[in-house]
């Protein structure tokens, strides 16, 4: 007894100088606790056939009673770290209630007995002390949780909130731009002259370019607020890729690009309207941003999916800009360059329609978007 004594105190002040961290506490001095603990109740059970027998009867009966308030303690004060262990109290229990009886006194039954009730007693307890400590952890648990699930929705409102106002920001700057144009040429226009003509169309451009963005928020906005609901059916892609193209002819032409078709007889499931303007999204991005020559558009099928690419030769871009280009109302580059809203656009159209849209990261010669449907 001696020398657990002494191995525990050499432990204490071990454990004090080392100091050490979670881990290590947990895999390694968590099990000496465990051991230091149950061989203290193995030799306060052998103890009184040790220390007691031949002693004074009144002080052998002294030191049981202190042995069982000892039971008592260990068990009240156990943790859910280093629990006692239910055949630690049994067997402390049955042998203080063996060597009372094995005393030759008149009444050894009843303090027999009575150590046998405080064991059973104390067995109780310790049930309800692990129960009260494991649902205090869980408690303390669940608190943590919602506390970070409370910090983690915060920061998500918080970004959305910026997102918002630098998206109403940049939004509110590019339509500035078109109409700011458009009031110059409106000026010039008034003055008769060779440059009248010139000034008329600078008006045309610059209101058709102020429709254009209000169209494209427009569309964001029904799209963020959910009023977009999808008829799927089965759709042709041949026809759409065509339709949308001849739509973008103008455009190309002034930008001094040229659009390719490559033929497709696929067919996917999804809803014409909403398809048709994730195509014109994606047509419009390589045409107004991609600084190329060509833009090829054209669909290769996988498995179940079909996969709708738009290509170009231009600049491409930056590296780490796949991660946030289809972000909600854009951020840094990609909103000044009002690239944010269109392909946003294109992500939400895609997840209506049960598919995806990427940015294939291995061309490297301009910018290629991969747009999945299912197939039909």
């Amino acid at each position: 007894m001696g020398g657990l004594v002494l191995l525990f105190l050499v432990a204490m002040a071990a454990f004090t100088w080392v100091r050490p961290n979670d881990q290590d506490t947990v895999s390694y001095w968590y099990k000496f606790g465990k051991w230091t603990q149950t061989g203290f109740n193995v030799g306060i059970a052998a103890s009184p056939w040790v220390l007691l027998p031949g002693g004074d009867v009144a002080l052998q009966y002294f030191t049981t009673m202190m042995y069982v308030w000892y039971i008592g303690v260990a068990t009240l004060t156990s943790n859910a770290g280093v629990p006692i262990g239910r055949w630690e109290v049994v067997l402390m229990t049955v042998s203080l209630a063996v060597f009372a009886l094995s005393q030759d006194t008149s009444y050894r039954i009843p303090v027999a007995i009575l150590i046998s009730v405080i064991g059973l007693t104390m067995l109780g307890l310790r049930s309800l002390v692990q129960r009260a400590l494991g649902a205090a952890l869980e408690a303390q648990a669940q608190s943590a949780r919602s506390e970070a699930a409370t910090q983690r929705a915060l920061a998500i409102v918080a970004a959305e909130r910026d997102s918002k106002t630098r998206f109403i920001a940049s939004a509110t700057h590019d339509l500035q731009q078109p109409l700011a144009a458009a009031g110059f040429h409106f000026e010039s226009s008034l003055q008769l002259g060779p440059q009248q003509d010139r000034a008329v169309a600078g008006v045309r451009s610059s209101l058709a370019s102020a429709s254009e963005l209000i169209g494209l928020m427009l569309d964001y906005l029904r799209l963020d607020a959910g009023a977009v609901k999808p008829r799927p059916q089965p759709v042709p892609l041949g026809p759409l890729m065509r339709a949308e193209a001849l739509n973008l002819e103008p455009a190309a032409a002034a930008a001094g690009m040229t659009i390719r078709i490559a033929p497709s007889s696929a067919i996917v499931v999804g809803d014409p309207a909403i398809l048709a303007r994730a195509i014109g999204n994606l047509l419009a991005n390589a045409v107004r941003h991609s600084g190329g020559r060509h833009v090829l558009i054209g669909t290769r099928r996988r498995g179940a999916l079909v996969d709708l690419w738009v290509i170009d030769d231009g600049r491409g871009l930056p590296d780490g800009w796949s991660a946030w280009l289809f972000a909600d109302y854009g951020t840094g580059a990609v909103a000044t360059a009002r690239m944010g809203l269109g392909l946003a656009s294109v992500r939400r159209q895609s997840e209506l329609l049960g598919g995806s849209v990427a940015l294939e990261p291995r061309w490297r010669h301009g910018a290629a978007f991969r747009l999945s449907l299912p197939r039909a």
